[in-house]
């Protein structure tokens, strides 16, 4: 047997749009919880500039600090800064981080449990698809009020991504919703 005809076959496309959520979400709502440090890159390949004296010497380097750990940023001092910017306290800063996580973290376990069921066309799953595109416009929100234009991009460009996402799950896999839907749109069409 072919075995890029096998693997084109076995691989769903449907499971691995899951599994990307469901792993999308999960470590992004553990990156809240747990913090990576930042730390100096005294090495060489690292230098961003170099301060010369007068006499061509090099008198100071400038080095990088770089993310160190699992998750990278520190996402709590990140959060309290975004806050103090509008002169909120640390605790808020910090709640409002932690709920968010837990929500991130039930979002991609549900996303995960899903894929593991194989309910494509369930009310289960639709609501999922409704949570992402409200967190990331949520998200949306945020980063306007705090003055994050490049999280807004990252943040409107997976808002599309998600739409465009949750379209291909209700109309494009058939299955007895996408049957009844597609039945009644052609037939309101037919109708006009």
């Amino acid at each position: 047997m072919n075995v890029i005809k096998y693997l084109n076959n076995n691989i769903s496309f449907y499971n691995m749009l899951m599994l990307f959520w469901g792993l999308f979400w999960l470590l992004n709502g553990l990156d809240k919880f747990f913090n990576g440090d930042f730390i100096p890159n005294p090495e060489s390949y690292a230098t961003k500039a170099v301060i010369i004296n007068l006499d061509g010497k090099e008198t100071y380097s400038i080095q990088p600090v770089e993310p160190y750990g699992w998750f990278g940023v520190n996402r709590d001092a990140k959060m309290v800064g975004y806050f103090k910017r509008l002169n909120l306290p640390e605790w808020m800063a910090l709640s409002a981080l932690y709920t968010m996580g837990s929500i991130e973290t039930v979002l991609g376990l549900s996303l995960l449990l899903v894929l593991m069921f194989g309910k494509i066309h369930s009310d289960w799953n639709r609501l999922n698809m409704k949570m992402i595109i409200a967190i990331f416009s949520l998200f949306s929100i945020f980063d306007i009020l705090f003055g994050d234009r490049m999280e807004l991009w990252e943040h409107g460009t997976f808002l599309i991504l998600a739409t465009i996402h949750y379209i291909y799950f209700l109309f494009a896999i058939p299955g007895e919703t996408f049957n009844s839907i597609r039945d009644s749109l052609y037939k309101k069409a037919k109708e006009l």
